[in-house]
């Protein structure tokens, strides 16, 4: 289980309260790497980067993903990536939801288009990049229109984060990333 963690993570210097945070760009650095685990260490980064103060009950959630589906989860994230890299995100999506080729228990489109965000947003020939969809976010869709009054806070179907995805991308298309991080805010508040 070792070979789960990304070396990288050792290497960031506590915080004044003890704790150690990657950035954003730190794991897209462990996404960029040429390493044998790079999916799995890049899922893991992702995770831990989106972690914020529910760690607890968070890394409990983390942990059960990677050991229920401990055969099964690095080829999963492997298929994501090329389903995202050949078909795009909404599809990559799809694949990752239950039912899907890519599918692995106890991971929710919360923290899986975190992988997908890192793993794909970079990629300059991507129609419609991947962006972040979780309960904030969701919140301030609903509020700006964008999703519906009866759209619920998590398991969205693929369509709904295609609307999301093409909304971000209408907003800002040099940027979407950009109105994805509004959205977070928004429903923050």
């Amino acid at each position: 289980m070792a070979y789960f963690w990304p070396a990288q993570l050792d290497h960031y210097q506590p915080d004044a309260a003890g704790y150690q945070w990657i950035s954003r760009s730190g794991v897209f650095d462990i996404a960029a790497t040429d390493s044998e685990h790079r999916e799995l260490h890049t899922a893991v980064a992702a995770y831990i980067w989106g972690v914020g103060f529910n760690s607890r009950r968070s890394i409990r959630w983390l942990v059960r993903a990677f050991t229920h589906n401990r055969d099964t989860v690095e080829d999963n994230l492997r298929r994501s990536s090329e389903i995202l890299a050949a078909d795009g995100a909404v599809t990559a999506y799809e694949a990752m939801r239950p039912g899907g080729s890519a599918y692995s228990k106890y991971m929710g489109p919360a923290y899986f288009t975190k992988y997908l965000f890192f793993t794909g947003y970079r990629d300059p020939d991507a129609e419609l990049r991947p962006l972040i969809l979780d309960k904030r976010v969701a919140t301030a869709l609903r509020n700006r229109g964008v999703f519906g009054p009866r759209a619920r806070d998590t398991d969205w179907p693929g369509e709904l984060y295609g609307r999301y995805l093409e909304y971000c991308h209408e907003q800002n298309p040099g940027n979407p990333e950009a109105v994805e991080v509004d959205l977070f805010n928004e429903g923050r508040a």
